[in-house]
């Protein structure tokens, strides 16, 4: 990466800004590509700015990814021509889009989902964004994709406990411990939830035999209510206890991280 010194661009808000800055950029003496030049610190050659001899668009590069693309239009505005981003996600990203878009645009590119906010909206963009600057405000054109949210059922979720013997076991379990019939190890919590959710109720129907062996992956460094959370949770796994709420762009930071924290977590 560009280390702890690294130097963020300056606000490209439009493609008649972008190029300006490629034209006011003096590129690289003595190098052979004279079209690609560096978009902030000269020394620094991971962060890139050209013109597509082609299309006449104006492109920054992060690394060998191209990041930004400024469209132009021969017969349009191209104070408000379409801005064309590419998701890659990783933080350093994110903070060169902020630098050069934001406050307009915000990426929060990651391993959890590929989500743009613009206009104080946040939108999945699994694959590409267009973004537009307005008079009023910028939008997104192009590149969302409505995400999908599974929310928990309460009703079918009591059911598939009760279906699994979930709750007598939990009586078992909390009595033999009272009576100290169930000796717990010393394993760290990872090995004490290893089950996966057909093992997981394949043990609760299977009585007081599956009922031990759940108690056998129990550690001194996972509180009860961790493991019976867990056993839950794959219980609701297993018969698929969760609806799903579909979501063309969320209203606010917090409404999307608990959206993209309950995917990974659900599944």
């Amino acid at each position: 990466m560009f280390g702890s010194n690294i130097e963020l661009p300056n606000r490209m808000l439009s493609y008649n800004t972008a190029l300006l800055k490629y034209h006011s950029t003096k590129p690289i003496r003595g190098r052979s590509d004279q079209n690609t030049r560096p978009l902030a610190r000269r020394s620094n050659e991971n962060l890139t700015i050209r013109m597509e001899p082609t299309t006449n668009d104006v492109i920054v590069q992060l690394y060998s990814t191209d990041i930004i693309r400024y469209t132009y239009q021969a017969d349009g505005d191209n104070d408000l021509s379409p801005i064309v981003l590419a998701p890659y996600p990783s933080a350093l990203t994110n903070r060169v889009m902020w630098s050069v878009l934001g406050p307009r645009v915000n990426t929060h590119w990651s391993d959890k989902g590929c989500v743009t906010e613009v206009g104080g909206r946040y939108y999945s963009t699994p694959s590409f964004a267009v973004v537009q600057p307005a008079e009023t405000g910028w939008t997104l054109v192009d590149g969302s994709k409505p995400i999908e949210v599974p929310y928990f059922n309460r009703k079918e979720g009591r059911q598939a406990l009760k279906d699994a013997n979930y709750y007598t076991f939990k009586l078992w379990l909390e009595t033999r411990i009272r009576l100290n019939l169930c000796p717990l190890s010393t394993r760290w919590p990872s090995s004490s939830l290893s089950w996966t959710p057909s093992e997981a109720v394949k043990y609760l129907r299977q009585g007081e035999t599956g009922w031990a062996e759940i108690a056998s992956h129990m550690s001194t460094y996972a509180p009860l209510e961790t493991v019976l959370r867990s056993l839950r949770e794959a219980v609701y796994k297993y018969e698929t206890c969760y609806d799903i709420n579909t979501y063309e762009y969320f209203e606010d930071h917090t409404q999307m991280r608990n959206a993209l924290n309950q995917i990974m977590r659900v599944g």
